[in-house]
């Protein structure tokens, strides 16, 4: 995780890991129709505005009275114009002085020899721009190294105060591989259960992920959801971890109508018994009817059995086959057991592959399994 100042909980740039969300946080400190005065790519300069007297409308003029009622009306609306220019240059001089304090504050201790006071801002940021920029495929590699940290350890149990730091390393962790490891974004619903899925309260959470899965659902999901019911599951295990026990309390002597009797002994010593008490507790010892239902006992069980059954399953989106695109061969690019594919389904995935969005997500989806296979590679080499 970037180091972050204790006041503001803002990214100091010290590694190229670091680098596009202190430049994201530093573009968005400076008004937006500021900003390329600042920006390194641009060569905008905002020029002070030149002052405007009577002397500009008339030469040798020192005074309003020298002027006619036209020139007056042209010097009027020139001066007009000159302080609006001024108050936005003023507004320019103030957001580069607070940009200029904002980068001094959130740049390490080693960089600061790059930051030269008699350079303009655009410098600066040049200069940390050419020693801290990673590129495109070193940034693949830091994001896939914090993906395998984050997402290579599951939870057993709740953790100390809950998921709330873990889902926000993984919010930020996803909104990376959205943009350098499109295939690990979309497979966030498998990675998500292999953490929390032995956790008891959230597995049921989990279950649902796998089955949206399984039945093409999961684009109903998104990371957000899935956090909000993750911490959902977390708050109704706190509230029931805070509730007393009902119907539980001590056996004390006076919870006894009369003496204790056990087997028909007294604490006397045996009870003589009449013969029709003697009957009476005969029937009493009888066993109970095996055809008797506790009340409710037909509901409950017709309802479960309803919620037993299983949804149809949705035709694979990829080639319209019987079965979840999770099993597709033609989707994954991968068929080991040299599965039988029909032409009805090769035809129909050559048709949609014709699509560009659709070659994109498949695609992504092998170059995800492949990194996948990759990563447990190396931690098998490791091992």
């Amino acid at each position: 995780m970037a180091p972050t100042t204790a006041s503001t909980n803002e990214v100091i740039l010290e590694k190229p890991e670091h680098y596009h969300t202190w430049m994201s946080q530093a573009k968005g400190s400076v008004p937006e129709d500021l900003w390329r005065y600042f920006d390194p790519d641009t060569g905008n300069e905002f020029v002070e505005p030149d002052p405007v007297t009577v002397g500009t409308i008339k030469p040798g003029a020192t005074s309003l009275t020298a002027l006619n009622a036209t020139e007056r009306s042209l010097y009027t609306s020139l001066r007009s114009v000159y302080n609006y220019d001024m108050t936005q240059y003023q507004r320019y001089l103030s957001e580069g002085a607070k940009l200029r304090n904002k980068i001094l504050t959130t740049v390490s201790d080693s960089k600061k020899s790059q930051l030269q006071a008699d350079e303009p801002i655009r410098a600066w940021i040049a200069n940390l721009r050419t020693s801290t920029k990673p590129s495109d495929a070193q940034m693949k590699d830091i994001v896939r190294s914090r993906h395998r940290t984050l997402l290579g350890a599951k939870y057993t149990d709740w953790p100390t105060g809950g998921p709330d730091k873990w889902l926000t390393d993984w919010q930020k962790l996803m909104a990376d591989c959205k943009k350098w490891c499109e295939a690990m974004y979309i497979d966030w619903a498998s990675d998500f259960v292999l953490v929390w899925a032995e956790v008891p309260d959230a597995k049921r959470l989990c279950d649902r992920l796998v089955e949206a899965r399984t039945n093409g659902d999961i684009d109903e999901w998104d990371i957000y959801r899935a956090s909000r019911e993750l911490n959902e599951a977390w708050d109704q295990k706190s509230i029931r971890s805070g509730m007393k026990i009902a119907g539980r309390g001590r056996v004390t002597r006076s919870a006894f109508a009369a003496e204790p009797r056990f087997d028909g002994i007294g604490p006397e010593g045996p009870e003589l018994t009449s013969p029709e008490q003697e009957q009476g507790a005969a029937e009493q010892t009888q066993p109970r009817s095996a055809s008797r239902k506790r009340s409710g006992t037909g509901t409950a069980q017709k309802e479960g059995t309803q919620r037993g059954q299983k949804k149809t399953k949705k035709p694979c989106w990829g080639c319209g086959g019987d079965h979840p695109f999770v099993h597709c061969v033609l989707v994954s690019g991968h068929n080991p057991r040299d599965l039988p594919i029909s032409p009805e389904c090769r035809q129909t995935f050559d048709e949609k592959m014709k699509d560009p969005s659709f070659a994109d997500r498949i695609r992504a989806i092998r170059e995800g399994r492949k990194a996948k296979k990759e990563i447990a590679e190396a931690n098998n080499d490791k091992a």
